[in-house]
């Protein structure tokens, strides 16, 4: 019976979530400095801001892994730090399978969204990009024409894994603050300039993140690997401001459902008719 797991599938099955595995990864990152007024504003608590008010925009082609297959995804990613751990708080992240985006939310806590992703490189140059509800909200582009150091590269990442609760006020129990480690083993890597585009979108509005220069921009090869860990349960008062952002604007959603409700309506004539909604 496929439908329910024997104690050694369990196993096998727990034995890769323990360690994300993922293998033919290309990778482009492109630093950037915002401020520290946007920091203590986006950061959740119990993570703080650090003294360089910096972040970074990753997209990476997957070529295959032992937990979600295949996929493009991206991520935004701003600094922080939680007692005497420094990392990076993860605002985004889309990704172009839908294993990817569940497995990413279910067991890391990414704040994970499906959308077409496109990853693409020629000669020195890379492009990648995000794009949903017809909007390409997030891109990043770059040259990259100079030998960057390969080997090993940690990037330590803080995700917030939480579940709400079945009438929507709250949570099922208190959220927890995850630490996750990606470790990229590098067989290739160059430096070069690069560029992002945080384009206005009401459904993932990363344009409300102030970017005043990009610092640095990399393009590795690879294989990596990724681990998660609880560091604890954080308040479930103060953490519920910054529980939405993973999800979309409800609001446009119930909006434009009533819209499309109204418009399939028939009027005697036969055909559609619109009603404005009152404000």
């Amino acid at each position: 019976m496929r439908l329910v797991k024997s104690s050694d599938e369990i196993a096998a099955i727990q034995s890769l979530y323990t360690r994300a595995h993922f293998l033919g990864v290309r990778q482009v990152a492109v630093y950037f400095e915002s401020t520290a007024e946007a920091m203590r504003e986006i950061l959740p608590p119990p993570l703080e801001p650090t003294p360089d008010p910096t972040g970074v925009v990753r997209f990476a082609e997957i070529g295959n892994s032992n937990c979600m297959g295949s996929f493009n995804g991206g991520g935004v990613y701003l600094r922080a730090r939680y007692q005497d751990i420094t990392g990076y708080y993860c605002v985004a992240a889309p990704r172009s399978t839908a294993d990817a985006a569940t497995v990413g939310r279910e067991i890391f806590g990414e704040p994970t969204k499906l959308a077409r992703v496109v990853f693409d490189t020629t000669n020195e140059h890379v492009w990648a990009h995000a794009e949903r509800h017809e909007v390409r909200y997030l891109s990043v582009r770059g040259r990259f024409d100079e030998e960057a150091e390969t080997g090993r590269d940690d990037f330590s990442s803080f995700h917030f894994k939480f579940l709400p609760r079945s009438d929507g006020a709250g949570f099922d129990c208190p959220p927890r603050l995850l630490h996750v480690t990606s470790t990229l083993n590098a067989t290739a890597a160059k430096r070069g300039r690069g560029e992002l585009v945080f384009r206005e979108s009401a459904h993932d509005p990363l344009a409300d993140i102030p970017v005043r220069q990009v610092v640095k921009a990399v393009y590795s090869e690879g294989q990596s690997y990724a681990t998660g860990h609880v560091l604890c349960e954080v308040d479930p008062e103060a953490f519920l401001p910054y529980s939405f952002a993973r999800n979309d604007a409800l609001d446009l959603l119930a909006e434009n459902s009533v819209l499309h409700g109204q418009a399939s309506r028939t009027t005697r004539d036969g055909r559609g008719q619109w009603r404005k909604i009152s404000d």
